[in-house]
């Protein structure tokens, strides 16, 4: 078997840690980390405030109110397209239940369409 054929073999039986037990690590997307930094910080503030046999429930609280604080407003389409990353991640690192992520993505929906809307509003205006 060939050095690259065992490398791939290696990496596709490896299993992968789900995103859930690790939300907190890098992100390329500069507003997904500020998020991420968010989450980390307060779950990890709370967490610290807590007894060794409590339940790390309102740590998540913290941190998912913190996330959602720290996500950008829906104003502008970096903005949006950002929003709707830190949602995806979010969902995905189950800070946000899917339902929740859902509500999330329509309000971005319907900023779109309002961005849309203004932005030929706009041109026609100029012309």
């Amino acid at each position: 078997m060939a050095e690259s054929e065992q490398e791939l073999t290696t990496e596709e039986t490896e299993p992968e840690e789900p995103e859930s037990e690790h939300p907190d690590r890098p992100s390329d997307n500069p507003s997904v980390a500020r998020c991420i930094r968010a989450w980390s910080r307060a779950y990890h503030k709370k967490l610290k405030e807590l007894d060794e046999d409590e339940s790390d429930f309102e740590a998540d609280k913290a941190g998912k109110r913190s996330y959602l604080r720290a996500m950008p407003p829906l104003a502008g389409y970096e903005n949006i397209r950002d929003f709707i990353a830190c949602v995806t991640c979010a969902e995905v690192a189950e800070i946000i239940r899917h339902d929740e992520a859902k509500h999330y993505l329509e309000r971005a929906k319907v900023a779109l369409g309002a961005l849309r809307h203004e932005t030929k509003f706009l041109r026609t205006a100029a012309q």
